[in-house]
């Protein structure tokens, strides 16, 4: 995708762990007066362009169906939204009853993007959106949900992060923002590379979904990186064998004209609407 750079918002976005939190002050084209009408403007806006993703990482989404960011966030950014998330989980009492019941095995928030600022860098980090232009063309947020696996559980099956039939296009992906570290001990995700392009499910091969995969990676990464996952990619989580949780953020997007998880229209508020720039609501599309 070729991004327009308005020349009034010709600036220089920084990147890797030194990289500005807030990227949704209102920039002067993007204003009331001046809605952003597309998705081209509101990527440039937002802080993305052509050199946002580099070719390696182009190639490693598209041969490998994901691509492991380092060190996006520094770790200021990781502890406040840590100590955000472990108020948040207090309040709902999600290591408690409000353990969801499809995934006994962690404790969850959903929606964590209509519960803080704190929380806009994991829907709108440019490299985020470069990646999921790249692999979506126009796109929308589908939702936000914080996941932290339980010591001793978390082990998922083997699945896709799509729940209608399999197409030639990518109809939506997956990103993990890691607020710990994800190793082996603690239950990072593992991936099966390439299997994006296989056209077909886990669960329609016996045994497969829970078991070891023969062409699984285990997904290391220090806390503060990104990964993004084509929609189509096997993939799930492993087991915490710590005594510690494993705490990470996933921003599903989706393709602008597919159903979406959760209805962002109908979760927003209005403090919320009046603080997002016009570019991120465009990425709400609310």
């Amino acid at each position: 995708m070729t991004l327009l750079v308005d020349s009034r918002t010709a600036f220089q976005v920084k990147h890797g762990a030194g990289a500005p939190v807030n990227r949704l002050i209102m920039h002067p084209w993007v204003s009331h007066h001046h809605p952003v009408p597309s998705m081209q403007h509101s990527l440039a806006a937002l802080g993305v362009g052509d050199a946002t993703l580099t070719a390696a990482e182009r190639e490693r989404l598209d041969r490998d169906g994901y691509c492991v960011f380092p060190d996006i966030l520094d770790r200021p950014t990781v502890d406040r939204l840590h100590h955000r998330l472990e108020e948040i989980e207090a309040e709902e009492d999600s290591w408690g009853e409000g353990t969801t019941a499809r995934d006994p095995g962690a404790a969850r928030v959903d929606d964590v993007n209509h519960k803080g600022d704190v929380f806009d860098v994991v829907w709108t980090h440019p490299k985020l959106l470069a990646a999921m232009a790249h692999y979506l063309g126009e796109f929308r947020l589908s939702s936000v949900t914080a996941r932290a696996a339980r010591p001793h559980a978390g082990h998922q099956a083997l699945h896709l992060d799509w729940w209608d039939a399999i197409e030639d296009s990518c109809p939506a992906c997956n990103s993990s923002w890691l607020l710990t570290d994800f190793t082996k001990a603690t239950g990072a995700t593992r991936v099966v590379p390439g299997s994006h392009r296989w056209k077909r499910a886990p669960d329609e091969e016996k045994d497969v979904p829970r078991a070891a995969h023969p062409d699984q990676v285990i997904v290391e990464a220090g806390a503060g990186s990104l990964v993004v996952f084509h929609g189509y990619l096997w993939h799930s989580g492993t087991e915490n064998t710590t005594d510690h949780p494993r705490r990470g953020i996933f921003s599903v997007f989706s393709q602008r004209e597919r159903p979406r998880q959760n209805d962002q229209r109908a979760r927003l508020d209005h403090a919320v609407a009046t603080r997002l720039s016009r570019a991120a609501r465009y990425i709400l599309d609310a």
